[in-house]
């Protein structure tokens, strides 16, 4: 039980630095018109061994300029919902990433794979996608990945006020944004 705990609490610190190696922050452009994102964590199948990840940016390369980046991390169990402010009447790049981690005796190996010490892996970029859509000023948009299969994963974004998604949501090519563009 007690190395369960550890090994969590590990792989809870892993997966911190792991994450802040990557982009930074979204930050709304000041004076812009505004939207919400509820952004919702999705795959609680999982059980409590996984991270998900949200990012914004403004292109499809999702470059790492000033004000693009993280909008919010949830682990399984700890948090649910969180609510992210976006520039409205601009398109939107939206990365979703869900990393999976566990504990073992023998080490996995191979890409993707962060291994710290004995019993512990992380394994990276279980599922990303890429989606876009230009916000509409004061609208709410809820946001969700869910696991649809192995390492396969669906992003869905939804219009509170139609309850469906936005006329122009795009399916976007995530491996031509850097890897770790949703750690």
């Amino acid at each position: 039980m007690l190395r369960t705990i550890l090994a969590a609490g590990l792989a809870l610190a892993a997966a911190g630095l792991l994450s802040g190696c990557g982009a930074g922050y979204y930050k709304s452009n000041a004076g812009a018109g505004t939207a919400q994102l509820s952004l919702v964590r999705g795959a609680m199948h999982l059980g409590g061994r996984s991270l998900q990840v949200y990012s914004a940016y403004r292109d499809a390369q999702c470059k790492d300029t000033s004000g693009t980046g993280r909008l919010a991390a949830m682990l399984t169990y700890t948090t649910l919902r969180k609510a992210a402010t976006v520039d409205a009447g601009q398109r939107l790049y939206l990365a979703a990433g869900l990393h999976g981690y566990g504990v073992t005796s023998s080490p996995p190996r191979g890409p993707g794979t962060f291994y710290d010490g004995p019993g512990m892996y992380l394994v990276q970029g279980t599922c990303l996608n890429l989606v876009s859509f230009v916000p509409q000023p004061q609208h709410d948009y809820e946001v969700v990945q869910e696991e649809t299969g192995a390492r396969a994963c669906e992003l869905r974004v939804l219009d509170r006020s139609t309850g469906a998604p936005p006329p122009d949501l795009a399916k976007e090519n995530p491996s031509a944004c850097p890897r770790d563009t949703a750690q």
